[in-house]
């Protein structure tokens, strides 16, 4: 080392980007569906003005918004669940044709926790090939994808806040719909057509319950 000169300090490392350990991990089920408090306000939440609004509004007033947001969601819920119903079965018609044998086997379907069809076997008849066949053809037909997932988030909405017909002990995400929600009980074995109590049916069975709000430690009161 020349005298005088400043002792070498080792350079720092430089800055990277942030470890990706560290980066908040992904929710699949918040990503799918969250609860909201009272969503038929939701756009008067957006503005001074509309919480103003919100803040004077009757409660008979009140009660029609909601009113309204839940007839908008239960005409969803039937219109939905229709088209599954009815592309579901023509399925079943064409693999009549393809393999009568495995079309007069008992099986549905489900949301499964990535998003695709999920094939339901209640009554333990399918075969691993036939499994991952019916699985693979589901799969194929787009729309019926795109009713399943509608579905299950009206579901989840009309069992966060009808609670007159749905009750608020049970709680459903994505991680748990294909373990309470099987269409194909639903569709072949409800000879009523009422789907709407038939889905209740299955998610006071299997759902499960909601937790409690935790009490305060202390008076909250005094």
């Amino acid at each position: 080392m020349l005298s005088g000169s400043p002792p070498l300090i080792p350079s720092a490392a430089p800055l990277g980007k942030i470890p990706q350990a560290l980066d908040k991990p992904r929710d699949p089920n918040a990503e799918f569906y969250t609860s909201e408090e009272t969503p038929w306000f939701s756009s008067y939440k957006n503005s001074a003005a509309g919480r103003a609004i919100l803040e004077n509004m009757p409660e008979k007033q009140a009660k029609e918004i909601r009113g309204r947001y839940l007839e908008n969601h239960i005409k969803d819920f039937d219109q939905t669940i229709c088209r599954m119903y009815d592309n579901f079965h023509d399925f079943k018609q064409q693999l009549f044709y393809l393999n009568t044998e495995l079309s007069k086997k008992h099986f549905g379907f489900t949301l499964g926790f990535n998003q695709d069809i999920q094939v339901t076997d209640p009554d333990e008849v399918l075969t691993p090939a036939e499994f991952t066949y019916l699985t693979e053809k589901l799969n194929e037909r787009q729309q019926l994808k795109e009713d399943l997932r509608a579905h299950a988030k009206i579901v989840m909405t009309l069992l966060d806040h009808y609670t007159e017909k749905f009750g608020n002990q049970h709680t459903l995400n994505l991680e748990s719909y294909s373990k309470v929600i099987d269409y194909g009980q639903i569709f072949s074995r409800n000879h009523i057509g009422n789907f709407m109590d038939t889905i209740i049916y299955q998610i006071e069975r299997y759902a499960p319950k909601r937790e409690e709000e935790p009490k305060p430690l202390v008076d909250v009161h005094v």
